[in-house]
């Protein structure tokens, strides 16, 4: 088990203010607008990031199996947790967006993939990225590298673990800030479920990778098809 932050303290909080700045340059229109793509924006930026992160892991020896790309259970019981993970997400943030449509007086803010509508090759381009950079990239650093970081620079203690989990989702949750403030939180409280399940799972992610691509999968196919609001 790992006993420290991935690439220890400093190296962690080196990736940390990467990935922070790059965020806030995506966010604030740092970036070069012809960086930007359809759908995903620039988000490709931090994946890049996240993929240089996991190579330099590799080569420091620190396995990635630490942070949850391990092999996968067996088909079974992958697939139940997939469901597990899917339905307590689907309860949690339904609730939580029914809530903060009610506090905010609107719902999470979805113009970003307005294109989406009914443009089958823009769909269909899209989904791998969503697949590569969101379920993949999205899940290895917030709750592989980052949960698990967390959880080590505080001690390793029950508290520690559930202090990671709170903090990750917040962090994940404020990516997803062009979706307004009901989309942010309820993303965040998504966060939570996904942070105690890595946990569960025994830091397994290809449970919650698998969850995270279909669940944004359905979502996109659901505004392609002109079902929900952008």
């Amino acid at each position: 088990m790992r006993e420290r932050a991935p690439l220890g303290h400093i190296g962690f909080f080196v990736v940390l203010l990467a990935y922070t700045l790059l965020q806030v340059a995506s966010t604030t229109g740092w970036t070069p607008g012809s960086w930007s793509m359809p759908v995903i924006g620039t988000s490709w930026l931090k994946f890049l990031l996240v993929a240089v992160l996991a190579a330099w892991l590799h080569v420091r020896g620190e396995g990635l199996g630490d942070l949850g790309l391990k092999p996968p259970p067996k088909m079974g019981v992958l697939l139940r947790w997939v469901a597990v993970v899917m339905l307590v997400d689907t309860l949690a943030t339904g609730l939580a967006l029914a809530v903060l449509t009610r506090v905010f007086g609107d719902a999470a803010e979805l113009g970003r993939f307005a294109e989406l509508v009914g443009n089958l090759p823009l769909l269909l381009t899209t989904l791998p990225l969503v697949w590569l950079i969101a379920a993949l990239g999205e899940e290895f650093f917030f709750r592989g590298f980052l949960l698990t970081g967390f959880g080590h620079l505080f001690g390793g203690t029950r508290w520690a673990w559930i202090a990671a989990v709170v903090l990750q989702a917040i962090a994940f949750g404020g990516i997803h800030a062009y979706q307004g403030p009901v989309g942010m939180i309820s993303i965040g409280v998504g966060g939570l479920v996904y942070g105690a399940a890595f946990l569960l799972f025994k830091r397994n992610l290809w449970p919650l990778i698998l969850a995270h691509g279909i669940n944004d999968t359905v979502g996109f196919m659901m505004v392609y098809a002109g079902r929900l609001q952008t």
